[in-house]
């Protein structure tokens, strides 16, 4: 099963800061020469396996970063519409406006920004991974 993006790595609307500065094509290049190295083309079952092995843990681990990923995206979102509805002078609007700011500092956080590459690595990684198996298997 292919990894999908996680939820803040595309950015959510309403979002008017970039999430990461994009990648240049040496950075790619560098990675990919990277995963290459790391994961070569198969050439017998038994790597085949390993390589499966790899990416179903790998597709684990990414699994769990998306859900503490997308968790703050996602609640940031149902308050953004809770906010539009209240009165700017309200205790709710003040208390839900102090979640939401707290949020949006988390999203900013080094452990948050950290989190997000390193499963930007792990689905570039699974990319990889998966390319390989799926050459070896058209042999």
């Amino acid at each position: 099963k292919e990894p999908r993006p996680c939820q803040s790595s595309q950015g959510s609307l309403g979002d008017t800061e970039a999430t990461t500065a994009p990648e240049s094509g040496e950075e790619r290049d560098g990675d990919s020469q990277r995963w290459h190295r790391l994961f070569p083309p198969l050439g017998s079952p038994a790597a085949r396996r390993r390589y499966k092995d790899e990416f179903a843990a790998g597709l684990r681990r990414y699994r769990e970063l998306c859900a503490q990923l997308d968790a703050p995206g996602q609640r940031l979102a149902q308050l953004e519409q809770q906010l539009e509805q209240l009165p700017e002078d309200s205790a709710q609007y003040q208390a839900l406006a102090e979640e939401y700011n707290r949020l949006k500092d988390l999203k900013r956080s080094p452990e948050y920004q950290d989190k997000k590459r390193e499963s930007q690595t792990l689905r570039d990684k699974l990319f990889h991974i998966k390319r390989m198996v799926s050459d070896y298997d058209k042999l």
